[in-house]
């Protein structure tokens, strides 16, 4: 077999590289985590003394991700499970014949695996699937010189990533420091060195429909760019504003209908928005329940917003005759919760916020850029117009390499005020309420949404 017959054609030049360094970054589908596999399993065969590590930042990802690219770079090479090498999930290892072994490990708990390592074999290659999800790079720097530590003769650190789209994101920074050194390798590609046949034309396809849709996220997501941080976080022109008698006038019947709940406090905004799937296949913000206590002296109680928002679900029920999907709320609100459920027997799912705000973000961004989401252009949505159009990074804190979303209580000004139908409150504050159960909706809806198989 031809190794050049398994890899795309701009890798052709690296696969046998053997720098210290090796940096390969891209975009989506540029196949370069299955180079790497192959490249690990290439030298672990035809080296004697070669043991590798691969790691993720967190173990529970080993097994869907790294474990099996492995298994599929022995079968792409022909191997044979139990004839040529062994696996094992506990301790999760890949052994062939000639002794050496491809261990995995999460970043959290690298140090356990030592224990578990053949003296006899050194660690010659350490890859770092997902580098972006490493924390800085130290805690890399501390695993190389985990695994080097009597290592006379070659080594080989693989570090594999799609760019973090902030230009001071530690990755970044990182990578033009190291671009400068004599023992670094860097390679970055994207899907268009790959042959169509293996990519598929549905995957291109979606490629060249979100070039022409939103350019600068195409650039970023597919062609692997550094594409920057600034202005607003959302694209307002994504979202699609249409008229309250849309729904009738092209003859679209909502489905069923999601619900979804930010909880706010003492100064901050509780909103529930109500959102439909139509028949059309597109989503539709039908409408807002939204209420803010600020600069308010009297203050609506856990058992007012449960009432509000199951009058408001009622509603909704009524109005497009149709049965309640999913249900979500903030994961750190439990006072409407627990509220809803003691009055109404209401189980609104605390949806999973995920590691950081950007990965709510970036979902939510997705999800827009796909084109299937509309606003019905009503009183109530006025907010969410608002605050989407008025949602921003907080000053510096991209600069930092930390962008967080600017959540500061902003007046209307110019005499400009909001009245919600359903709270029955006027406010005169905004914030990024709206905005915050949107992305609590997409994330608690992935599979639903198309955003995850």
């Amino acid at each position: 077999m031809k190794i050049s017959s398994q890899i795309a054609p701009s890798f052709r030049t690296t696969f046998n590289s053997h720098k210290k360094h090796q940096i390969y970054s891209g975009g989506r589908n540029s196949t370069k985590t299955s180079m790497i596999a192959l490249k690990v399993v290439f030298n672990c065969l035809n080296e004697d003394n070669c043991s590798a590590v691969v790691l993720r930042n967190h173990q529970v990802d080993l097994r869907k991700s790294v474990y099996k690219e492995i298994k599929r770079a022995c079968k792409r090479l022909e191997l044979i499970e139990n004839v040529h090498y062994t696996a094992s999930i506990s301790p999760m290892e890949i052994k062939f014949k000639n002794g050496n072994t491809i261990y995995f490990a999460g970043g959290e708990d690298f140090e356990t695996i030592k224990g578990t390592i053949d003296e006899n074999k050194l660690i010659k290659i350490v890859w770092f699937e997902e580098l972006t999800g490493w924390k800085n790079s130290e805690d890399v720097d501390q695993i190389i010189a985990t695994f080097t530590r009597g290592n006379n003769d070659w080594f080989m650190a693989l570090y594999s990533f799609n760019p973090p789209k902030n230009k001071f994101d530690w990755v970044n920074k990182w990578v033009q420091k190291m671009k400068s050194r004599t023992d670094v390798l860097y390679s970055h590609t994207d899907y268009r060195s790959v042959p169509v046949e293996w990519i598929g034309s549905i995957a291109i396809d979606e490629a060249k429909r979100l070039e022409k849709y939103d350019n600068k996220r195409y650039r970023w997501i597919y062609l692997g760019e550094v594409i920057g941080l600034e202005g607003l976080i959302y694209n307002p022109e994504h979202i699609e504003w249409v008229s309250e008698d849309f729904l009738d006038k092209n003859k679209v019947r909502i489905l069923y209908l999601d619900f979804s709940v930010d909880g706010g406090h003492q100064t901050s905004a509780t909103t529930c928005s109500c959102y439909g799937y139509g028949s059309d296949g597109y989503w539709y913000l039908l409408d807002t329940y939204y209420y803010s206590p600020h600069e308010k002296s009297v203050k609506k109680a856990a058992s007012e917003y449960s009432k509000d928002i199951f009058a408001f679900e009622i509603a909704m029920i009524k109005k497009y005759k149709c049965e309640i999907d999913q249900e979500t709320i903030d994961s750190a609100e439990g006072a409407i919760r627990n509220q809803l459920y003691k009055d109404y027997g209401k189980s609104f799912h605390p949806v999973n916020k995920g590691k950081n705000k950007e990965e709510l973000i970036d979902y939510s961004i997705d999800f827009l850029a796909r084109g299937k989401f509309r606003a019905i252009d009503n009183s109530n949505n006025k907010i969410f117009k608002k605050e989407v159009e008025n949602y921003q990074y907080q000053d510096g804190s991209i600069e930092k390499g930390k962008p967080i979303p600017d959540k500061i209580e902003k007046e209307f000004v110019g005499g400009e005020e909001y009245y919600n139908t359903w709270s029955k409150d006027i406010s005169y504050y905004y914030a990024d309420h709206t905005c915050d159960d949107f992305q609590y909706w997409v994330k608690d809806n992935l599979e639903k949404l198309g955003l995850k198989e």
